[in-house]
């Protein structure tokens, strides 16, 4: 994951070197009067944990407040230009060297991570760094108090040490991953004009600065154990030369972009870092009840100065152990639960956060390989679990692509079908245009992509038009192949110019002869003599017509219903006559119209329908049947639709109006 880095303007670098500097002063100050062992100088100083971790994340800031805080105390405590100058530069040099190294040595990562101790190896490499800057601080300032007279070289060197050392493995390591884990913590991120390809070659640099560190152990252990000294002008030249070189290693470039990728966890605190914080914990407590009772137990024995070289050599031997036994420990639970889990984690939010469909669809790595966990115990098994549960997801998502594509497949079968059966209906209006003797119009919407409503209209001879509007029960496919075999059925036996009775029985017989699924039809069946207007019909379980007499409105017309056809064999059906004048309408719908039901679960009802149908009476029929349709939709709403809504609208006029309306023409 790659981060925009940018440098910290003018204001963040004031208000960090500020933050580090006062927070430096307060936590020193307590200390001051404890074991002054140089002018100014106290040796109990928890402060020594703030220049390694904020060096570490914020360089040169951490590092110029670390230093002018210390100058100014030493100037205000009454030190010479010859104390606190040397002391601002070993200072400075003490807080920006682990940020030098931290950033410098990847130890053949060929990555640099932020200084987030997440791990047991992050750990070490903070003590590693700590170790040299401890060591490298100590002898600068055990040469530094020999020049200036406080003391011989190694009488306080490894009290010194284990004050460096101590405070900033014991306080640092905490206070780094607590402050790290945070979502917003800020890091200067050194900027550098070569890539580091993974390997850690010493440069000559690195060589000299480590030479710093093993000089002045060797130098430590012959001084206290040997006896041996070196004259004071030579050590001033060696501590001059040892901060030149320090100087030389803190002003090598970086090998790195500052552009570079960088490891970024988006959690604020790992489980492994929880792990390492809790037992960090647990080592600082022991520590200081080790502390405490070595305070205690020898407090009135030994001097004071003897007291705290005591009571520091066993702070730092049980830190040490301790250190030891829990890094261990630490590095037995990264093994077998912490790396298993975060691990097991990883895995799950890279498999929850794929597009798994287009993995397939693009025939990508969509089974790769797992990370194989062996830890023989319940993660173990919950690996296994998640393993069986990715496979499963696996097939169901590659079931599901088929599935869809077999859909998407039917979709546009079921579209085709839709054009199909719209084209099976008459749907060129006017459908007449050389027969003004009458006006008609229909529509038909399903409910699905085909329906099972149908209507028909055609003339059967020239005096003769005949006019069906059917509801075959169900929906979808099966309603719509049932409802073209009914049509071609009713369709021929009108041309063979039987009456509508006879028309639906022989229609109910040839539907009965072979109906296995049990379906039916309902159906309103007329035929207009168009020369009369005598208009003689059929009802085969269907819905009530609408009927407008000339200058007159819409009424539904009851008429006697005979058995659907397709239910039962031999029925007989009954038809009746109507004599329809100029002008004159006849509304037939099926029960989509009046069975229209909005949100609430309310009918739209044949009230509405007669309402709606009367709201332009004489209106052309295409203009009647958007009326109905208007007043369905304004009452649906955003309701679904359920079922399929089919309306048809015939306008007698006869031939006697057209030839009185040509001669009104004329």
């Amino acid at each position: 994951m790659k981060e925009i880095l940018k440098p910290f303007t003018k204001k963040e670098w004031l208000f960090r070197i500020l933050f580090v500097g006062v927070l430096f002063v307060v936590v020193a100050a307590p200390f001051k009067s404890i074991l002054s062992l140089v002018p100014g100088m106290t040796e109990v100083r928890p402060a020594n944990m703030i220049p390694v971790v904020f060096g570490i994340m914020w360089g040169p800031a951490g590092a110029w407040g670390i230093a002018i805080a210390n100058a100014i105390t030493d100037i205000i405590s009454g030190s010479g230009f010859h104390i606190w100058f040397p002391g601002f530069l070993i200072n400075f040099f003490y807080a920006y060297l682990p940020y030098k190294m931290w950033y410098s040595m990847d130890f053949g990562r060929g990555y640099v991570e932020k200084p987030r101790l997440r791990s047991v190896n992050d750990i070490l490499r903070f003590i590693f760094i700590v170790f040299i800057d401890s060591l490298i601080t100590t002898v600068l300032l055990s040469m530094l108090f020999e020049y200036l007279g406080f003391q011989t070289y190694g009488s306080s060197g490894l009290l010194l040490f284990f004050n460096n050392f101590d405070f900033a493995v014991v306080l640092g390591i905490p206070v780094l991953l607590l402050w790290t884990s945070r979502r917003k913590a800020v890091f200067w991120v050194p900027d550098g004009s070569e890539k580091r390809e993974g390997s850690f070659i010493p440069t000559v640099c690195d060589i000299l600065i480590f030479g710093i560190a093993v000089f002045g152990m060797i130098y430590y252990l012959l001084s206290r154990f040997a006896g041996t000294q070196i004259p004071v002008r030579i050590e001033f030249v060696l501590l001059v030369i040892c901060l030149i070189i320090q100087g030389l290693y803190i002003l090598k470039p970086f090998s790195h972009y500052q552009s570079m990728t960088f490891k970024v966890n988006i959690r604020t605190m790992s489980i492994r870092a929880k792990v390492v914080l809790g037992f960090l914990l647990i080592t600082i407590f022991c520590v200081l009840l080790v502390g405490v009772t070595s305070y205690f137990g020898q407090a009135n024995v030994l001097e004071r100065k003897e007291l705290w070289e005591y009571i520091y050599a066993v702070v730092g031997i049980s830190l040490n152990v301790l250190f030891v036994v829990s890094i261990i420990f630490l590095n037995f639970i990264e093994k077998n639960i912490t790396i298993p889990v975060e691990v097991l984690a990883e895995e799950v939010d890279e498999f929850a956060g794929r597009d798994h469909l287009e993995d397939v669809k693009s025939g990508g790595d969509f089974n790769r390989e797992r990370q194989k966990i062996h830890t023989g115990d319940e993660i173990e098994g919950l690996s296994e679990s998640f393993g069986h549960m990715m496979d499963d997801i696996t097939s169901y998502v590659d079931n599901l692509v088929s599935v869809t594509a077999e859909k998407e497949r039917i979709g546009a079968e079921l579209s085709l079908a839709t054009r199909i059966q719209a084209d099976m209906l008459p749907n060129v209006f006017p459908a007449f245009p050389e027969r003004p003797e009458f006006d008609i119009f229909a529509t038909m919407t399903p409910a699905k992509e085909v329906g099972g409503d149908f209507y028909d209209f055609f003339l059967v001879d020239d005096d003769h038009i005949c006019m069906v509007m059917a509801d075959v029960s169900g929906k979808g496919v099966p309603a719509a192949l049932f409802m073209m075999a009914s049509k071609i059925m009713l369709a021929n036996n009108a041309m063979l110019g039987k009456s509508p009775a006879q028309i639906l029985a022989d229609t109910n017989m040839a539907i009965c002869a072979n109906n296995r699924e049990e379906m039916f039809v309902t159906v309103w069946l007329g035929i207009l003599e168009i020369s009369t207007g005598k208009l003689t019909a059929a009802n085969a379980g269907h819905e009530y017509p609408a009927i407008r007499y000339s200058d007159g409105s819409f009424e539904l017309y009851k008429d006697k219903h005979g058995f659907v056809i397709g239910g039962m064999e031999g029925v007989k059906y009954k038809e009746y006559e109507l004599t329809l004048t100029p002008g004159s309408k006849i509304f037939v719908y099926t029960d989509g119209v009046a069975e229209a039901t909005n949100a609430e679960n309310e009918l739209f009802g044949t009230e509405r329908m007669i309402e709606a149908l009367n709201k332009d009476a004489a209106a052309h029929p295409e203009t009647v049947l958007e009326n109905v349709r208007n007043a369905v939709d304004g009452f649906v709403k955003e309701a679904e639709q359920f079922d399929d809504l089919t309306m048809l609208c015939m306008e007698y006029i006869s031939s006697t109006q057209v030839k009185e309306n040509k001669a009104d023409d004329e």
